[in-house]
């Protein structure tokens, strides 16, 4: 009996096997009929497109750059894709990938101006400040393009690094003169005047940035911090306790605090 239950369960086994490569099979071929279907349809890449955007956002940079890759790969020619694939490529901080993302994306459209933009910002990741400027100063040629004010930032920043602060600050007041001042532009200004000893026009930057951004933290922290380093302790307490009661549970509240308790 032992042989005959052995015999009998060789075929069942081998049966098995057969049905369960037979199926895979079968589910690889319907998943490729399903991909090359899709990648027929002219909406899809529009779609990778719009998920990779999604994932992009979300902090999700590799699944964002794998479907960015597939869109690149169905529509080779579109200056869009490669600007949203070099994105994916600085968050990731893959800065030469990023560059050559960005160039490509020009080399298509010599006039997109965001992903001439998003170049110059990587040429500033990377110390290359003549560059940087270069791509930055071009943008700002375009009177089409509506983001200025930004521009205006990163060319600041690329002068501070450069340590031509005149013109660092120069660029800064044009990134917060705009119709959509750039916040971060207020803190590099009360630095540049705090560095230059004007302790009056620090407190009127940030105190400016607060009122204009308060639901940023980092305009109170800063001019609590400025005002400790003063002496005048008293004063600085409002804006430590704004800190906390604003982001209770962050890094900047947590300094704050621990200032407070140093008092």
């Amino acid at each position: 009996m032992k042989r005959l239950t052995l015999a009998f369960l060789v075929p069942i086994l081998l049966a098995a096997g057969c049905s369960s490569t037979s199926s895979t099979r079968s589910a690889r071929a319907e998943a490729k009929a399903q991909r090359e279907s899709e990648a027929a349809n002219p909406i899809y890449p529009f779609t990778l497109m719009r998920q990779g955007s999604v994932a992009l956002q979300q902090g999700e940079y590799d699944h964002a750059l794998k479907l960015f890759k597939e869109a690149a790969s169905l529509q080779p020619k579109n200056a869009t894709v490669f600007n949203m694939l070099g994105l994916c490529y600085f968050r990731k901080r893959d800065y030469p990938e990023a560059l050559k993302a960005f160039t490509k994306s020009l080399e298509l459209v010599p006039t997109f101006s965001d992903a001439r933009n998003n170049r110059g910002a990587t040429y500033l990741a990377i110390g290359q400040y003549s560059l940087a400027e270069v791509d930055f100063l071009a943008v700002l040629a375009d009177n089409t393009y509506p983001h200025h004010w930004e521009v205006y930032y990163n060319l600041g920043m690329t002068y501070l690094r450069r340590g031509n602060v005149a013109a660092a600050e120069e660029s800064f007041m044009k990134a917060i003169t705009s119709s959509a001042p750039v916040f971060r532009a207020y803190l590099r200004l009360a630095e540049i005047r705090q560095q230059l000893g004007d302790t009056k026009g620090a407190i009127s930057y940030l105190q400016e940035a607060r009122l204009k951004f308060p639901e940023r933290v980092e305009a109170s922290l800063a001019l609590g911090r400025l005002l400790v380093d003063l002496g005048r302790k008293d004063e600085a307490k409002q804006y430590l306790q704004e800190v906390i009661d604003g982001q209770p549970h962050s890094a900047a509240a947590r300094e704050a605090q621990d200032m407070l308790e140093g008092m």
